[in-house]
């Protein structure tokens, strides 16, 4: 009896650990890494790609996933996990997509390149590879000891730990090259006639002009920035200047203070917050617990009197603010309030006479230059070449309308106030120093002439067609390629 006992155990805990076995997928069986490296994780019609070989790109692939992570935290945003499996179909088909290009570009013979060529790419890749070492040299080794042969060793090394090497960057310029002749086999065919060059032109002027409705300033921007334009709305004109800077070292301490003035500010607006809420709490009928907690802090510093007249207050049909507020100014919440305020004016005070003190040094020289713009046949342009401390002000000037929020509000204000084209402003004061302003030219409204933007438009259409031609002939050759994928094979 005890025999049948002991055999039915036996045979229980066999099933049992059967069972365990194939629900934990097998989990017991230690896999051989060399043979499991060995796995073939996709298929590009003759061409394999194993789990080793695939692991560089998911590598990257996730290094890649935590740095944009860690560039979203870095402005403000929550940490998300990367997501693994998505990420290992999107290297997936990232790996597909490589390989099938490469191999149709074996095919077209468009990975083969001239002599001409090859020394083009190897020049490149060289150059490339210098702007590397450059890089760790001034970010790694700014204060080394090292020097001559043994720094450009140590230098190499930590480009290669980066995984930037000559021989990589020369891969990286046959790859590159190689795409661009494979777009350039896309777009072929492609012909751009002189009606589709004025449609797109016409589109172009609308949109612009479309855009430019709900956001004048925006053209101000782009003009000034070099974006070329189809479109020139009303309301511009170009405004030159001459800057009389302040000091670099006034500059410097207005600056400071003004970074001292921003804590204040917060601190105003966190007081000014919770005199809100005490008063929101003394109007509601239920409030919360924490808020009935601040009441009764408030309350113990009123007598009965004030007491007796802030209900009174509180149940007027209308609210008298002024009153409330002078009942109410012994309270806690109140006296933060006012020491916060305080405290920002001080502040203030101290900066508008660090102002007044900069602003000073440099008034005789702003009057002198001002007396010379404004004389009879003064030749601004001289005058801008001889004072102006503004390298980066355009030869025609700043193109200027009422919307434009690039400048300071003075500035704008200051160029917009002169009345007609040759007017000269009384110096504008700014945070960067006085600003002597000159209206040179209207900027006439009305579509760029399509002469002066001819090329540009079928560059820009041209390079539209051929980019869609591609995507369209890449799918093509992807849809047409024997492809097998075995991504549960990277589960363990």
């Amino acid at each position: 009896m005890k025999r049948n006992l002991f055999s039915r155990k036996t045979a229980l805990f066999a099933l049992l650990l059967a069972a365990a076995l194939i629900l934990s997928g097998c989990n017991l069986v230690v896999k051989d890494p060399k043979v499991d490296a060995k796995q073939i994780i996709i298929k590009v019609n003759d061409e394999t790609i194993t789990k080793e070989q695939f692991n560089v790109y998911y590598d990257r692939a996730y290094e890649q996933a935590q740095s944009q992570q860690q560039q979203m935290q870095q402005y403000g945003y929550p940490a998300q996990p990367v997501d693994k499996k998505a990420l290992l179909d999107s290297t997936i088909q990232s790996v597909v997509s490589e390989k099938v290009l490469r191999q149709k570009a074996q095919e077209l013979k468009l990975d083969e390149f001239t002599e001409e060529e090859l020394a083009e790419l190897a020049k490149d890749a060289k150059d490339n590879y210098q702007d590397i070492l450059d890089q760790v040299k001034m970010y790694y080794f700014g204060d080394s000891e090292l020097t001559g042969e043994e720094l450009d060793q140590a230098i190499a090394q930590q480009a290669q730990e980066f995984g930037f090497s000559e021989e990589m960057m020369l891969e990286n310029a046959r790859e590159n090259k190689t795409n661009e002749k494979l777009v350039a086999y896309a777009g072929k065919d492609i012909e751009i006639t002189e009606d589709d060059i004025k449609a797109e032109y016409e589109k172009k002027v609308q949109a612009e002009k479309d855009a430019y409705a709900q956001d004048l300033g925006s053209f101000g921007e782009n003009l000034a920035s070099g974006v070329p334009v189809y479109y020139t709305p009303a309301g511009y004109r170009y405004v030159r200047q001459i800057l009389i800077p302040l000091a670099e070292e006034d500059q410097t301490a207005l600056r400071t203070l003004e970074s001292e003035k921003g804590p204040l500010e917060a601190e105003v607006t966190t007081a000014q917050g919770e005199v809100n809420r005490y008063l929101t709490a003394l109007g509601a009928e239920e409030a919360e617990e924490k808020d009935k907690a601040l009441v009764e802090v408030q309350a113990a510093a009123l007598n009965e009197e004030e007491k007796a007249k802030l209900d009174e207050l509180m149940k007027a049909e209308a609210l008298d603010q002024a009153a409330v507020d002078a009942l109410l100014h012994n309270t806690p919440v109140y006296q933060a309030l006012a020491k916060a305020k305080e405290a920002l004016n001080s502040k203030i005070d101290e900066i508008k006479a660090r102002e007044d003190e900069a602003f000073a040094k440099i008034q005789e020289k702003t009057d002198a230059v001002y007396q010379q713009a404004i004389a009879e046949g003064a030749d601004f342009d001289a005058l801008v070449k001889e004072n102006d401390n503004d390298p980066g002000q355009p030869e025609k000037g700043y193109p200027v309308c009422e919307s434009t929020i690039s400048f300071m509000e003075a500035f704008t204000k200051g160029a917009m106030a002169l009345e007609k084209i040759g007017d000269i402003s009384q110096p504008v004061r700014t945070s960067y120093g006085y600003h002597i302003l000159k209206y040179t030219e209207e900027i006439q409204e009305g579509a760029t002439a399509l002469d002066s933007v001819h090329d540009l438009v079928k560059d820009e259409l041209f390079n539209t067609r051929q980019d869609e031609a591609y995507t369209k002939l890449k799918e093509q050759w992807i849809g047409e390629a024997k492809v097998e994928t075995y991504p549960e094979r990277m589960e363990n």
